[in-house]
C-alpha cells in the first residue's frame, strides 16, 4: 500500500486542479491500483501504468478541454498565492471606534518600517490602546522597544509599569531597572530592591542608600524588616504599596 500511495502522490504533484478534483483522482487511482494488485505484483502494475508525469498529463488532458482553461487555472493559482509574497501585508478591520480601526495590522517582509494605527495595533511601529511590534506605543505596549502606560519589552519605558531587560517606569522590573520603585538585577529608585540596589531605600545584596537592608539570608522576619524600613523612609506611603514591595523581598536570593 505504501508503494501505491507514493506513486499516487507523485501523480497528484504534477496535476494542477482544485482539491476536490485531486481527491477524486486519488480515490480512483488508489482503487484501480489496489484492485490490480490482488492478481498481479504491485511493481508490475506500477510499471505498466508508466511514468507518473505521463499519467498526470493524461488526467490533465481529460480535465481541461483546451489550454485556455489550464492557463486560467494557473493564473488563478498565482494570484491567490501572490498576496503572501507582497512586500507589505496590511489588514484593517471594518469596525471602527471614533473613526479608528478596531484592529490594524501592517507588516513589511523586508524590515522597512510599517506603521499601524488602531485600537489594537500590530506593526513595526504601532500606535494604539494595545500595541504590539518592534516599537509599540500605547496604553499597553508589548515589543522590543516598548513605550506606554504599561510597557513590556527588551527595552521598556512605562509611565506606570515597565517590565524588560532595561526597564524605566514608576514601577520597573528588569535586569536593569530604574523608577520610583525599581526591582531587578541592578536597580536605581526611591525604593530599590535587587542584587545591586541604590536608592533612598536600598534592599539587596550590594546596596547604597539612606535606609539600607542587606539581605544575606531570607528569613520569615525579612519582609517585616523591609516593611519597617520603607515606612520609616516614607511614612505617608499607602499600606498596600508597602506590602507589595516588602512582599517581593522574600523572593530575593541571599548572598
Amino acid at each position: 500500500m505504501k508503494k501505491i500511495n507514493r506513486y499516487v502522490n507523485e501523480v497528484l504533484s504534477c496535476i494542477i486542479a482544485d482539491s476536490k478534483t485531486k481527491e477524486r483522482i486519488r480515490k480512483d487511482l488508489v482503487s484501480q491500483l489496489s484492485e490490480a494488485a490482488h492478481t498481479e505484483d504491485i511493481d508490475s502494475v506500477l510499471a505498466r501504468m508508466g511514468d507518473p508525469k505521463e499519467v498526470a498529463r493524461e488526467f490533465m488532458d481529460s480535465i481541461y478541454e483546451n489550454k485556455g482553461e489550464l492557463l486560467n487555472e494557473l493564473l488563478s493559482d498565482i494570484s491567490e498565492h501572490m498576496k503572501y509574497l507582497k512586500p507589505t501585508y496590511e489588514y484593517k478591520s471594518k469596525t471602527t471606534i471614533f473613526g479608528i480601526p478596531l484592529v490594524h495590522i501592517k507588516l513589511n517582509r523586508y524590515g522597512r518600517p510599517a506603521v499601524a494605527k488602531g485600537i489594537i495595533a500590530i506593526g513595526t511601529v504601532s500606535l494604539g490602546v494595545i500595541s504590539l511590534g518592534i516599537m509599540p506605543i500605547g496604553i499597553i505596549s508589548v515589543g522590543f522597544m516598548a513605550f506606554g502606560i504599561f510597557a513590556l519589552g527588551a527595552m521598556a519605558l512605562g509611565l506606570l509599569l515597565a517590565l524588560g531587560g532595561l526597564a524605566v517606569g514608576a514601577v520597573a522590573f528588569g535586569g536593569v531597572a530604574m523608577g520610583l520603585g525599581a526591582i531587578g538585577g541592578v536597580c536605581l529608585g526611591k525604593i530599590a530592591i535587587g542584587g545591586v540596589a541604590s536608592g533612598t531605600v536600598a534592599i539587596g545584596n550590594e546596596i547604597d542608600g539612606e535606609y539600607m537592608l542587606r539581605i544575606s539570608q531570607v528569613t520569615p522576619e525579612t519582609s517585616a524588616q523591609a516593611a519597617a524600613l520603607i515606612r520609616a523612609a516614607f511614612p505617608e506611603l499607602p499600606d498596600w504599596i508597602v506590602d507589595l514591595f516588602s512582599g517581593i523581598v522574600r523572593y530575593l536570593p541571599g548572598s
